[in-house]
């Protein structure tokens, strides 16, 4: 089994790359003594210009000067030479005796690669074409033409003609064995290496017959050939250095167009770019590294993220830590901005490093990736002419920084795509996220449930404990929900608002999965949440809709909410299509409000408020009245809610507060000295401009502040308490009285309201009823003690108490009693157009014991 083993892996060899060169490297060398036993005796000129052993040694040096001066095209893992050799060539064939010339070319081709270190296989290679390739040319120029007296146009064109077609025939065994060690070579590849080989053919002629004719030329000859040569060299070395800063120029160009290319179609950018980068530097691997998470035995070390490498070559490196003595390496890469490391260095542990990895050379280069510092590693420089040098380096922190850049701006996009799909506090799918996430469960032919969830008054612990407290919460509850709900989307909608998408079940009903999943939240929020100041309860309402096909997330969404703030039983609430009904009128009515605006269609009634300490009537609250072209005179709970559900609300206010402005200028300039009251929503104290405006249309009226009070309600504060306190103290800081509605119905604390710059409270008529005659003496006796403990308030905190809902003298003497500053009611006039308000409601009096008007 050993022999046949062996045997077959000779065959395998011989029928690969090694052996195939082998064999050409061969028959090549064999071709050149073939043509070397033909060679003929003599020069084809008679005198040279410089003869003797003189003249030997000036055309080896001249052979091992320019062999070491190429000019490489690299093809893949090969490199194809070309240099000036052909002067001294042409020089050698003019006016030396062939076999000598042979001799000298070969043996100074020799000294080249021993000084250049050629691999073995190369050095015989290169030796058997240079042997071949100076018998030909020799061979062919004695063909076309004879030996000849002197130097003709006839003898310079046989000379080009000899050395362009074995030159043509060279290129073409040079591109053969890279075809047999690289594979299929393209168009351009041998675009790349025959055109420069034609061009230094004419470049080599041309020159070498101009040496040959000045040489002939004496002295001066000889001071002009001098002169050109300098000439000549430095030309040669102005066009590489120009020629290698294009092609950087041109390598950069194209790496930053493949990136940009490759971000925008959505592609792997680490690793195309990378590879990209260890083509342009000629390397057989690459490597970007970040720092690895410590393993459990201290090592940490470098890991991977992205990794490239030619077709039959080995990946760089998996893992490196300080095992594979690396920190060397790292520290001379981070401090520098880039290192080499290679077998001449010297540096004993960046070989250990080469050893441990199975490497002969590599640069590295810091770089940024997501936020970490790594590195660059290239490795193992194609082809066998050249090592890494100063160049490579430059060019590899030249890409090195735009793969940075590309990597870092990929990265932020990725970041901003994230953010915008997602809740930055809670770190869930936001709509948008929820929507993308769950169109394709929305598309199939079983489109899944949904459920929205509103945490219950959850607004009392950012009015309360303060908005970090309520963030908190909002985490808390978003990981609980994910807990409880394994397998479905969970996302945050907006304020206290949650969104599940839940996943179709496999079998049974996608209802009763639904019960149950609101089921589990409700049990998940059952116990208390811990905060770090507290520990609160929490309950949320939830609404159940099941998709339906060609729905998007927002119409299954728009449903559950439907249901939920339905709330038409306990626990939750299941949508059904009656839910919706009225839908239509709600939305039309809307238009028709808008409408009323534009038409001036809205009109307000006043109510009086009594002053009980003097016993007259010192102002009077505005109250909206519509009356309807088609239904007629519409209920203001029918469309004032309307308008607070949407931005209709800015407009709506405005246009009230502007209409009682202007009837209260009118009462002054009748000599009625009253102030009016406009009532405010949520969304209105939220405005940061709304002090602004409120100053404007008290200037357009001509109104003094102090004659306008703004009421809210406790309930309208609580939504963003921190804006909303902003804003009233900038209303009051204008002269405005503040007024809180429905006192004692919200969320007020004693220490929230110490906070706000309210300078009058209004009793909740709810409150007020207890007192009515007809009530039980438990039930007056309970709302006497809740109005004496708000009223004991105002000398506590400077307020001004005021009750409303009064409808009779029994009512209004108890509270009186109690300590009220102000009663508004029936009791005094129900809300009435302002020319209906007599002078006698006016001069209304109720002094204590009074029984009537």
């Amino acid at each position: 089994m050993t022999l046949v083993g062996a045997a077959a892996r000779l065959r395998s060899w011989a029928c690969g790359p090694g052996g195939l060169t082998l064999a050409l490297t061969a028959a090549i060398a064999s071709a050149g003594a073939a043509a070397a036993a033909h060679l003929p005796h003599r020069a084809l000129l008679p005198e040279p210009p410089l003869g003797g052993w003189a003249g030997l040694a000036v055309l080896a040096v001249a052979l091992v000067v320019a062999e070491l001066a190429q000019a490489h095209v690299e093809v893949r893992r090969q490199a194809y030479s070309f240099s000036l050799t052909g002067v001294p060539l042409l020089l050698g064939l003019l006016f030396c005796p062939p076999e000598v010339l042979v001799a000298v070319r070969v043996g100074a081709a020799a000294l080249a690669f021993a000084l250049q270190r050629v691999s073995p296989v190369k050095f015989a290679f290169n030796l058997g074409a240079y042997l071949l390739d100076v018998s030909l040319v020799v061979l062919v120029a004695h063909l076309l033409t004879g030996p000849r007296e002197h130097l003709d146009v006839a003898l310079a064109l046989a000379v080009y003609a000899a050395m362009a077609v074995v030159d043509l025939l060279m290129t073409c065994l040079v591109l053969l064995v890279i075809r047999i060690n690289s594979g299929p070579l393209e168009v351009v590849d041998v675009v790349d290496s025959v055109v420069p080989a034609v061009v230094f053919v004419v470049i080599n002629v041309a020159t070498g017959l101009l040496v040959a004719l000045l040489a002939a030329s004496g002295a001066l000859g000889w001071t002009l050939l001098a002169a050109v040569v300098v000439l000549v060299a430095a030309v040669y070395r102005v066009h590489l250095v120009l020629r290698r800063r294009h092609a950087s120029l041109q390598v950069v160009k194209d790496f930053v167009d493949l990136g940009a290319h490759t971000a925008a179609q959505g592609g792997e950018l680490a690793e195309v770019l990378l590879g990209r980068l260890r083509t342009d530097v000629r390397a057989e691997r690459a490597s970007i590294l970040v720092p690895a998470a410590d393993d459990g035995d201290g090592e940490g070390g470098w890991t991977a993220l992205a990794q490239s490498q030619e077709d039959d070559a080995e990946p760089t490196l998996q893992r490196t830590g300080r095992r594979a003595h690396d920190t060397a390496l790292v520290e001379a890469a981070l401090a520098q901005g880039g290192t080499l490391v290679g077998p001449r260095t010297g540096d004993r542990l960046h070989q250990q490093w080469l050893a441990a990895h199975g490497l002969r050379e590599a640069m590295a280069c810091p770089v940024e990736v997501e936020g970490r510092r790594g590195l660059v590693v290239v490795a193992d420089r194609l082809g066998d002419t050249a090592t890494f040098g100063r160049d490579d380096l430059s060019l590899l922190q030249t890409l090195a920084g735009h793969l940075e850049v590309a990597l870092r701006s990929a990265w932020l996009v990725d970041r901003l795509r994230h953010d915008a799909r997602h809740d930055p506090l809670t770190g869930l799918p936001n709509l948008l996220g929820l929507s993308e996430q769950a169109a394709a469960a929305l598309a199939s032919d079983r489109p899944p449930a949904v459920l929205v969830l509103s945490l219950d008054r959850a607004d009392e612990v950012n009015a309360v404990l303060g908005h970090r407290a309520g963030d908190e919460l909002l985490v808390l509850v978003a990981r609980r929900l994910e807990l409880a709900l394994p397998g479905a989307l969970v996302g945050r909608l907006s304020g206290w608002q949650f969104a599940v998408v839940l996943p179709t079940p496999e079998g049974g009903s996608a209802l009763d999965d639904a019960l149950l999943a609101a089921g589990s939240v409700e049990r998940a929020l059952d116990a208390p949440v811990q905060l770090t100041s507290t520990s609160v309860s929490t309950a949320a309402s939830t609404g159940v809709a099941l998709a339906q096909p060609g729905d998007d997330l927002g119409d299954a969404l728009r449903r559950a909410d439907t249901a939920r703030t339905s709330r038409r039983a306990d626990g939750p609430v299941v949508y059904t299509s009656s839910m919706d009904e009225g839908r239509a009128e709600r939305v039309e009515l809307l238009a028709d409000l808008r409408g009323a605006l534009d038409g001036d269609e809205l009109s307000l009634h006043f109510q009086p408020k009594l002053d009980l300490a003097s016993g007259l009537v010192t102002s009077v609250e505005s109250l909206v009245r519509w009356e309807h072209p088609r239904l007629g005179r519409l209920a203001p709970d029918l469309f004032v809610p309307l308008a607070e559900s949407t931005a209709l609300i800015d407009p709506f206010t405005h246009h009230l507060l502007g209409k009682a402005l202007h009837q209260c200028r009118t009462w002054q300039d009748q000599g009625i000295d009253l102030s009016v009251a406009v009532n405010l929503s949520a969304r209105n104290v939220q405005d940061p401009s709304l002090p602004e405006r409120v100053a404007a249309a008290l200037a357009r009226a001509g109104v003094p502040a102090s004659r306008l009070t703004l009421e809210m309600t406790e309930s309208s504060l609580a939504e963003d308490p921190a804006r909303t306190i902003e804003v009233l103290e900038r209303l009051a800081a204008i002269g405005t009285t503040i007024s809180l509605d429905d006192f004692g119905t919200g969320y007020s604390s004693l220490s929230y309201l110490q906070r706000l710059p309210v300078q009058e409270l209004k009793i909740d008529k709810s409150f007020v009823r207890g007192l009515e005659a007809s009530s039980s003496a438990g039930d007056a006796a309970v709302s006497a003690a809740l109005i004496r403990s708000i009223t004991a308030l105002k000398d506590a905190l400077g307020l001004r108490v005021v009750a409303e809902g009064v409808e009779d003298l029994h009512v209004l003497e108890r509270l009186r009693e109690l300590g009220c500053d102000t009663i508004q009611g029936y009791v005094i006039s129900r809300p009435l157009p302002a020319d209906q308000l007599d002078a006698s409601t006016f001069r209304w009096h109720a002094a204590p014991g009074a029984t009537a008007r």
